[in-house]
């Protein structure tokens, strides 16, 4: 017997309550698929925002933190996560003195952890393949990251998902899944939640120097959501999937639905272009809204951020 979770906290207009709502359908199918029970599935209902519903076999909103919580438990030995290297580009132990933790290693580096993450099991190699291809490099020689890498400088990507990851519990989960936000988490923020302005242009102060709040158990959940949305390589260029644009003026589009869809659906969707579907192919596959976001990067250093939301096709 399925019951549906309405995520009252979730508004997937924002980028990252649309990643956390994917990443929490994917822990969720995992963990249907290790206990052999019936699949999760995701849909959206506009209530004034566009709210995630998700069908899973969990009879209640505390069974679902503790399935959150034992996959997070579970990812500490992933070594895509644990990836770490030395300034030569060596790898090195995650605990190691000045290991840099971050998702551009050196092209050899990087082929190894692909080649051990397609060995392992499939939540690793589906993180793994949407972090990075060993075949594009950086103008300094190193592996280039998915387009939605956003932390840059002092922001080591995979130290601050691993501190989302240690130190997420039971009242982040609620807070992030069913609301109100607060951002008063002093864990790290991933970048992606697009109600938060860090243009100066737009600031009275520069907020370079500020300590952001965060939503850490929405930003792990989006973390995990990442696996929908694996890079590959075009004409010598490293493409993310559902952005479109350069480095520095790339755009995430993203669809939603209205029937109820599994992982497997989910993921087909994602690799679909809705804007070159036809009104009759979007409503015969239950898009019912398409939104995009821009990509914003530094001029130094290379952090990232999203813009507001706008709609592209309406419903």
């Amino acid at each position: 017997m399925t019951t549906t979770l309405e995520l009252t906290g979730l508004d997937a207009q924002n980028p990252l309550a649309f990643l956390a709502a994917l990443g929490l359908l994917r822990v969720l199918d995992d963990h249907a698929l290790r206990m052999k029970l019936e699949r999760p599935r995701l849909a959206f209902d506009d209530r004034g925002q566009q709210q995630p519903m998700l069908s899973c076999v969990n009879r209640s909103f505390e069974e679902v933190v503790g399935v959150i919580l034992e996959d997070a438990a579970r990812r500490a030995s992933d070594p895509v996560l644990q990836l770490a290297y030395d300034d030569n580009g060596n790898r090195v132990p995650a605990t190691a003195a000045k290991a840099t933790r971050d998702l551009k290693p050196s092209p050899a580096l990087a082929r190894h952890i692909l080649d051990e993450a397609a060995q392992a099991e499939r939540p690793t190699a589906d993180l793994a393949a949407a972090f990075f291809s060993e075949l594009v490099q950086d103008n300094n020689g190193n592996t280039k990251p998915t387009a939605l890498h956003f932390t840059a400088g002092q922001q080591p990507f995979l130290k601050m998902v691993d501190d989302l990851r240690k130190g997420i519990g039971p009242a982040d989960l609620a807070e992030a899944l069913l609301g109100p936000w607060t951002g008063t988490s002093t864990l790290p923020s991933l970048s992606w939640d697009a109600t938060v302005s860090r243009q100066y242009a737009l600031r009275a102060t520069n907020p370079a120097k500020e300590k952001r709040g965060s939503i850490p158990a929405a930003n792990w959940l989006a973390l995990v959501g990442l696996s929908f949305f694996p890079v590959m390589v075009l004409r010598h260029r490293l493409i993310t999937t559902r952005v479109n644009g350069g480095w520095k003026d790339s755009v995430l589009s993203w669809p939603l639905w209205s029937p109820l869809a599994s992982s497997r659906t989910v993921a087909s969707l994602l690799r679909l272009d809705p804007l070159r579907l036809s009104a009759r192919d979007r409503g015969a596959m239950g898009i019912t809204l398409v939104l995009s976001a821009r990509i914003q990067r530094s001029d130094q250093g290379g952090y990232g951020s999203f813009s507001p939301a706008e709609v592209r096709i309406p419903t």
